[in-house]
This record gives structure tokens, sequence and C-alpha cells, in this order.
């Protein structure tokens, strides 16, 4: 069920309406013997945790919050009072998504998109974990047009879609670990553990040569560490493979597991003071000279060593934008398809679904001042403002899509003139800035959205060989290459990546055939970029009809997009101000 605002903006920015709906939330709170309430990012969670308690002091001891960066001995005791029904709420992340159940759990309330079925599915079978039990789960809309995504998950809950989960494939991280805790126990004979692991979805291609470089890597540590007695973890007796060293026993069961969490880098002027935390996943994808907004300015990116980012001011006009946590989960397949097709309902006059018929006033006008893009057709907005000239452009295919596809149309279009962008993006579109005239028809006839030279094009607008070198971190740990610590004395993520890329420069100069260094670019391209579902959204784009519109001011759709790109460049009291002054403004115009 959709919780329904009671006034729509027409010209909506994200975030904004989130709060503004607590009212609506703390009845069905109160009602409920215990709630969670799910957002997609730890810093809402904060945000909301925050507000509640600001309007219900009385929730002070009944009231916890759990997310990632919280200490585990604390998410620990959440869960146990969780289970034992002593909290009434629960302000959380996907940190509490999987594998704890907890019967007293009422209701769910769902803050923001959920990126996609599945997972919406899942979260709301949080609730209702008793006999006869029923779960409920609320879709709290943070911006006016995420009540698209609340009809979508009407209809795929009608309908009982969901999405298909592709499995990883050959794993040789996760091989690794596997056959060294079968080593620790009773150890394995080599044919019938390679019948075992042929025999499974994961490893069906692996080859016979893989199998004998993992074996001899388990046992030698490869050309390259050969000389290192620390990775010879298993040796081969009487025909089976065991492990009798104690350090190596005691570390590896301290090791065990493949979740490895993204850390945070700090960010510090080459020749200055700290300036604050961004996450990793977003600044290993620029490249050293490249701009991107933090606290309200430029800086461009000198170097990255260990976990620091070093960066100096910049005098340019452009930048990425950062995104962090659940603002890049991937809005899934099935789940863009559903708000495309809502979409293309309502551009023929079709309102089935109570949040559509609450949205219609904004598509309306989205209609009559642009258009209302659809599965058959890719609309791109070209608008002119007195910060420049923007392009925007919606192929509504996820955030993480928008964010290698938008780099990637401004390393294409600056061949045909050189030129410097700003980029924002959320998971309907994304939008390019400049103070230059943008050739945007000029690169359309030049088939700018071509899968020619794609790898290529990709490797010039982003740093491949930095994203593979972070990836490997966390292919070294699960393999048991590097040691993160002994309970209560884990080694500093700075000192983990200090190892890890010691080993990738040295397999990288010395063993480049290393399977687990070509693990590590190949989980980039296909995995943290996404390289097949941005094929998948190319080749969809190149069978659409292209729709270029000049419009006159920020239409419904391009405004949420501006105005993210706009709270990253200007402190947070005047972006408040200035946005409200903008929605006014366009709301005139509109009237």
């Amino acid at each position: 069920m959709t919780i329904i605002p009671e006034k729509i903006d027409r010209f909506p920015w994200a975030g904004h309406l989130g709060i503004r709906l607590l009212p609506q939330v703390l009845p069905l709170i109160e009602q409920a013997s215990t709630t969670l309430l799910f957002t997609n990012t730890r810093s809402q969670t904060e945000i909301w945790y925050k507000e509640i308690l600001n309007q219900k002091p009385e929730y002070a001891g009944i009231m916890a919050m759990h997310h990632g960066s919280i200490d585990h001995h604390i998410r620990g005791w959440v869960e146990d009072a969780l289970g034992e029904g002593r909290l009434k709420l629960v302000v959380c992340t996907s940190s509490l998504d999987l594998g704890v159940d907890f019967s007293p759990v009422e209701i769910i309330i769902q803050v923001g998109g959920p990126k996609g079925i599945s997972r919406f599915m899942q979260r709301a079978g949080r609730s209702g974990h008793q006999p006869g039990g029923i779960s409920q789960i609320y879709f709290l809309p943070t911006h006016s047009l995420e009540l698209v995504e609340g009809a979508a998950l009407r209809t795929a809950e009608r309908e009982g879609i969901h999405e298909n989960r592709a499995p990883v494939i050959n794993s040789i991280d996760v091989l690794v670990q596997y056959v060294v805790t079968l080593a620790i126990g009773n150890g394995f004979a080599e044919d019938a553990l390679w019948k075992e692991v042929k025999s499974t979805h994961a490893y069906q291609y692996l080859s016979k040569e893989e199998w004998q470089w993992v074996l001899e890597f388990i046992s030698s540590g490869g050309k390259s560490l050969e000389n290192y007695s620390e990775y010879a973890k298993v040796h081969k007796i009487d025909g089976i493979y065991q492990a009798s060293n104690r350090r190596t026993i005691t570390r590896h069961r301290l090791s065990i597991g493949t979740i490895v969490g993204d850390p945070i880098l700090n960010v510090r002027l080459a020749h200055g003071g700290y300036l604050g935390t961004i996450e990793e996943s977003f600044i290993s994808s620029l490249k050293i000279g490249d701009v991107f907004w933090f606290g309200g300015r430029p800086l461009e990116l000198v170097k990255l060593k260990d976990l620091t980012v070093f960066v100096q001011k910049s005098k340019k006009s452009g930048g990425r934008i950062p995104a962090w946590g659940g603002g890049r989960l991937p809005l899934s397949s099935q789940f863009a398809h559903l708000i495309r097709l809502k979409l293309e309902q309502a551009k023929h006059g079709i309102y089935e679904d109570i949040e559509m018929q609450k949205l219609k006033p904004t598509l309306e006008l989205q209609q009559k001042w642009s258009e209302i893009p659809d599965n058959s057709s890719l609309l791109i907005e070209h608008t002119q403002s007195k910060d420049g000239h923007h392009i925007f452009v919606f192929p509504f295919e996820g955030r993480a899509v928008h964010e290698i596809l938008s780099a990637l149309l401004a390393h294409r279009i600056s061949k045909i003139k050189p030129i410097t962008f700003s980029m924002a993006m959320n998971d309907y579109g994304f939008e390019l800035l400049s103070d230059q005239d943008i050739p945007i028809a000029e690169a359309l006839e030049l088939d700018i959205f071509s899968l020619e030279n794609l790898i290529e094009d990709m490797e010039a607008c982003i740093n491949n060989v930095g994203l593979a070198r972070m990836k490997f971190r966390d292919i070294a740990t699960i393999s048991g290459l590097i040691f993160r610590g002994f309970p209560g004395h884990f080694v500093p993520n700075k000192h983990l990546q200090s190892s890890s890329g010691l080993l990738y420069d040295v397999f990288h100069q010395y063993d480049p055939d290393n399977l687990l260094l070509r693990q590590a670019t190949e989980e980039v391209i296909t995995l943290q970029l996404d390289y097949q579902r941005l094929i998948i959204a190319l080749k969809r784009i190149n069978q659409q009809q292209i729709v270029l519109k000049k419009t006159l001011a920020f239409t419904p759709f391009s405004f949420p997009i501006m105005a993210d790109g706009l709270r990253q460049k200007i402190s947070s009291e005047n972006m408040y101000d200035r946005i409200l002054k903008m929605q006014q403004q366009l709301e005139n115009q509109a009237e």
C-alpha cells in the first residue's frame, strides 16, 4: 500500500516529500506492536530516527537504529531486543533485509523507491512471522514521481512479477576459500572434488587448467608467491590435500565469509586539511585530474593512496556529483520496464492506479511542456538557464546505469567539440550541464548511443585500473591472501588496502595471467559497471524513437535531476531556499 501525500508537487525534488509525510506515518507506527522502517541509505536512517524522536520523545528506549556503520555489538543488541518484542520501532537499512526473522514485527514501511520488486517483497516478508500472520508493507515516496513506482509495485504484486537473479560464474576467490576450508577439515581428493565442483552451476565452465591453477595457488601461492611459505597453505599427503599448520587453520577459520564492506575514504586537500569522507565506489570511478563536487565546491582528484583521497581546489565549473550508498542501488530491469509501462499508459490517458490518478496533473503538465517517454521512445530535453545549457536524457534504467552512460555520452560529445560537463542523475534520467552550447543534435546524427568501440570509450572515461585495484582488495580478502585480523583486533582498512595493493602490483607485473587478477578486471566490467545492463540499455535505445525537445523551462521530469545536482554544489540552507524559489516560479508559469 502506498502512503499517498495530500498535496502533490508538480515540480518535485528528491527527499523533499519524505519527512513531510511523517504525520501520516506516525499513526501506522502507533497502531502496530513493532515496526521496521527501511531507508535506502545510512544518512536517511539517521535523519528519520532524529525526526521521529523529536516528534515522539516517549519512544526513547523502545526505538532503535540499525545500519552497517553502527558497532556490531549494538546491532546484536537491537536484533535480540527485536526478537524479544522489547522495541516498538527500528529505523534501518538493508542490514536487516536477510538472515533474521522477528515474529513481533507487524508492519514494514519502505521509505523511497526500493529499486527492485524482489527487494520490496523481501522486506515485506520481515513482517507477519507467526502462524496465520499476514505481511504488511507500506511504500512511502520521497518525491512525487516515485508514486509511479508505487503503481508499478502494485502491478508486480498483482501479476506475480519478480526479478531473476543471475548467479555469478567462476568466482575463483570463493572457490579458493572453499577448497582451503575442506583442507583444514578432513582434506579432499583432487578427482572427487573436481567432479563435485564441475557439477555446480557456478563452476560448470571451469576448465581443467583453471582447476590446476587453484590447486597450485593453495599449495604454493602460485609462481609469484612461491618463495613465501605463508602462502603454501595446503599440502598433498598420500593423495589427500590437507592443511596442518595451526596458524593457517586459525586464520582461515576467522576469515570464512564472502561479505566485504565498501570502505569510506577520507578526503584531504593535497596541501591542507581534512574535508570529510566519501564512498570508495564513487571515487574509484574517477581518473586522476577529474573534477567532482564535494562540500559545495569543485575539487580535482590528485591521487588516491591507501584509503585517502587527495584533492586540490579547482576553478572548473564542471564535475561529477557524488552518490552514496542506497542511492547507487541499481533499478532492476523488470521494475524499470513496469515504470515505463505505467508512463506509457498515462501518455494515452489511462490512469488505473490510485497513485497514477494522484500524479495525473504532474504528468499532464509534463506532456504539455515536453513529452511523456514510454517503452518505444527516448526523451531528451534541451533547456537553457542562467546556470548554462542543460541536456536531460531519460532512459529510466536506474542510477547505476545512468552514471556510466552519462560519462560515456560526455566523452563522445567532447570528441565533437572540446567541452566540460557537470553531471547529475537519478533513477529516471541524467543531466549534462555546460556553460557552452552542447551540440546534441549533431551528436545524435553521429549515433552517440552506438555500441561500436564501447569498451574503448568506457576505458577512456573511467579509471578502469583503479576500479580493478579496489575490487582486488575484496577478492584478496575472500581468497585468504590477506588477513583481516583477530576478533577485537581487526587490521585497519588502510593497511588492508596497502597489502592488497602491493599484491595487485606484484601479480600485474610478474603474473599477469593470475586468475584472481583476471577476476578483478572482469567483475569491474560485469558487476560494478554493470556492463551487460549497459549493453541491453543501449540496444533498447537504438530501437527507440529519439525525441529531442527544446523546452523553455525545467519540466516535472527534469526538475528533480537539476535539484539533485544543485544540492551538491551549494550549501544546504541556500539550496533549500533556491529550489523552493525556482519551484514557485515554475508553478507560476504552469498556471
